[in-house]
């Protein structure tokens, strides 16, 4: 199958797009620089694939990478949670989706792979996650952007189109490239200290090449529309300083601090960051999330053949390659070393 990609220079994306090549289609990727690309593809060991030189919301680039496929995969998304790209986020993330999964729809493609996310249908301290979730109606711009992405793609659903949606929960695994993906980089701030944010927060982990796994596996026609949760595995703050205590031989501590803190620590980093521009995992949307987060009932993959890996092998991966990146050093990472 002939398999147009978006995203395909990202973390998430680069893995998509490896394991399509591995797995025999013949791609076409959408990418705004071919140097990163060919990066993405070395780390991953596969060849490069034709591309397209553009981006998801110019329609001349879109028209272009759609011509002569036979499906799609939309992994494409500007994923941050700083204040100054709220904006950014919100317009391009909307703009790409509708372009993309139009196009798609228009010259009659299936399936159509929509890459969505948890935080398209998170609400704060609500219920757990299923596929019939409706979008969030929080004002969070990445949850906003996503949740209007979600719209579009369900309302395709609706229309008979057979487009596949995918909601995983915090992205974690080997790089693509430089890539991390902001579930990786965020680890960090946890990993280096030993030190966990509070004991009142969870998170869920899937690994990226169990993910890429599943997207691959849905690029079969005629299956109709469909939407998977696939969060991985769900720890609090105990648990994941348990098994990253268990991996590196080092304490890791959980301190009690409030969550409503953190909630607000995070409002306060929001509003310094508008004044004074710098990266931080301390962000109102970002400590809502991890504070709030009750979890989601994943979709039984088995029958698509998908068996996710054992927990512990993807963050002792993912500690491993953030040492080789230097991200983390050999003290940070312990027995691992």
């Amino acid at each position: 199958m002939r398999v147009a990609i978006t995203g395909a220079t990202g973390f998430i994306g680069g893995h998509i797009t490896s394991q399509a090549i591995r797995s025999g289609h013949d791609v076409v990727a959408l990418i705004r620089s071919p140097d990163k690309l060919a990066a993405s593809m070395a780390s991953l060991d596969v060849e490069v694939p034709d591309y397209v030189v553009g981006d998801m919301t110019d329609e001349a680039s879109v028209a272009s990478l759609v011509g002569g496929v036979d499906a799609v995969v939309h992994a494409a998304a500007i994923v941050s949670l700083a204040p100054r790209d709220a904006q950014r986020v919100v317009d391009q993330n909307t703009l790409g989706t509708q372009l993309v999964l139009s196009a798609a729809a228009d010259a009659g493609l299936d399936p159509i792979v929509h890459l969505s996310s948890t935080s398209a249908l998170f609400e704060p301290g609500g219920e757990p996650i299923r596929t019939d979730t409706p979008p969030t109606t929080a004002t969070f711009p990445y949850a906003r952007g996503k949740a209007r992405a979600e719209a579009i793609a369900r309302e395709l659903q609706a229309a008979g189109r057979n487009v596949a949606i995918v909601y995983p929960g915090g992205v974690i695994g080997p790089p693509a490239g430089d890539a991390f993906g902001e579930a990786g980089t965020g680890i960090t701030g946890f990993l280096a200290p030993a030190l966990m944010p509070t004991k009142h927060a969870a998170m869920s982990f899937i690994d990226v090449r169990d993910l890429a796994a599943l997207v691959v596996a849905l690029l079969e026609p005629n299956q109709g529309a469909r939407r998977f949760v696939a969060t991985g595995t769900h720890c609090d703050m105990t648990e994941l300083a348990a098994v990253c205590s268990t991996l590196t031989g080092r304490t890791f501590r959980v301190p009690p601090v409030p969550a409503a803190m953190l909630r607000g620590s995070g409002i306060v980093m929001d509003r310094i960051r508008k004044a004074i521009p710098f990266s931080s995992p301390l962000t109102e949307e970002g400590m809502t999330t991890i504070t709030r987060w009750t979890g989601a009932h994943d979709t039984d993959l088995t029958p698509l053949g998908i068996t996710l890996r054992p927990f512990e092998v993807t963050m002792a991966d993912t500690m491993r390659a953030l040492r080789d990146r230097g991200h983390l050093n050999d003290r940070h990472i312990g027995h691992l070393a």
